[in-house]
């Protein structure tokens, strides 16, 4: 069902979910995002990391899918773009395609972080996420 957030029309009341989520942590986003081979993500979001071997940010392309558990669809498309999105000339877009689920604990990506890198979710990098999940499901 089609919801208005902060004067956006979105598809999904998740989506909305999502964007407000965004917006109470802190992340920048957007929408209209281009499709990438045979997936057309939802959101690009950016977030600060102040890892001194990052660049002060690390931006996503994400999926906003209905489930609660990341599991029921670990094939899809955005899960093969770890550590390096890109277009079809090569062109740097995000550092990984991530899915997000019905809540906070159901996300899932992998990218560069530091030195390393690996499996993400938004509880690595969100320490209150329950919480202002609650606040942004209130807000639509």
């Amino acid at each position: 069902m089609p919801l208005i957030y902060n004067g956006l029309d979105f598809e999904t009341e998740l989506m909305a979910h999502w964007a407000a989520f965004f917006d109470l942590a802190g992340w920048d986003w957007d929408r209209g995002i281009s499709a990438i081979g045979n997936w057309k993500p939802d959101f690009r979001v950016c977030f600060p990391c102040g890892h001194s071997e990052c660049s002060g940010s690390h931006t996503l392309l994400v999926a906003v899918l209905p489930v609660s558990n990341i599991e029921d669809v670990k094939g899809h498309p955005a899960l093969h773009h770890i550590y390096r999105v890109e277009d079809s000339c090569g062109r740097w877009l995000a550092d990984a395609g991530a899915l997000f689920g019905n809540t906070p604990a159901a996300t899932l990506w992998q990218m560069s972080h530091g030195s390393g890198g690996g499996l993400e979710s938004v509880h690595n990098w969100v320490n209150n996420a329950n919480q202002l999940w609650h606040d942004a499901t209130s807000k639509t």
